[in-house]
């Protein structure tokens, strides 16, 4: 017999899956809503002799829809409002491996050793872009996703008191509130102006790489950047 406690945690969730069910006009999706709403209602209603075989098929009924939650039309889904950050994550290809996109970690002395000055200077700007693209993506994401993550909180406060299984969803979220976490201690005046002052430098830097760049063209192509 499943603990009171997350019982209690599965059959809310029940209740805001049966609501999310309701949206569409799916004739399946209808009839698991009304399957899973009288489990539910039985389980609320049963008397102390069957309440504990009720509340155990009800329980039985939603941690099976839950378990395929990834098959319901994306309008329905739980925990929809996180697609768009999802998606987004995917596009920028953050799961694959670090080598592919991002330094893992800085080079050693020993590893630059055989570099001139010139190449180094140019390396530790490869790494300081990194550095700074990943606090702007961090950031932006976390801003746009601020909405989403508050919409879903309650979802995964239920998931996780009925330990159920939501980590793709948790690790998204985790990854929002991270971001937003960060940038409310970066609140702090010497944090944001030092912020700044490295996105200013970076910003700065760019233009006049841009500028250099520019420099190599055959007059005629240059345009008006510079």
């Amino acid at each position: 017999m499943e603990s009171l406690d997350r019982s209690k945690a599965i059959i809310e969730l029940g209740k805001r899956i049966v609501a999310g069910l309701k949206l569409g006009n799916d004739v399946t999706a209808q009839w698991m809503a009304h399957l899973v709403a009288e489990k539910i209602s039985a389980a609320e209603q049963a008397s102390e002799t069957a309440r504990d075989t009720a509340v155990a098929e009800c329980v039985d009924v939603i941690l099976k829809l839950w378990a395929h939650r990834y098959t319901l039309p994306p309008y329905m889904r739980p925990l929809r409002e996180l697609d768009p950050l999802l998606r987004t994550l995917n596009s920028l290809g953050v799961n694959e491996t670090d080598e592919l996109r991002f330094f893992s970690r800085r080079p050693s002395s020993e590893e630059l050793e055989g570099a001139a000055e010139d190449e180094k200077r140019l390396f530790e700007f490869a790494i300081g872009i990194d550095h700074v693209a990943r606090e702007l993506i961090r950031h932006a994401l976390s801003v746009a996703a601020e909405r989403s993550v508050d919409l879903v909180k309650p979802w995964l406060e239920e998931a996780f008191k009925g330990n159920l299984d939501a980590t793709v969803e948790l690790r998204i979220a985790r990854f929002a509130v991270e971001g937003l976490l960060k940038g409310q201690e970066a609140a702090k005046q010497q944090a944001m102006l030092d912020r700044i002052d490295r996105l200013e430098s970076f910003a700065n830097a760019a233009l006049f790489l841009a500028g250099e760049m520019r420099k190599t063209l055959p007059q005629d192509i240059q345009g008006s950047g510079d």
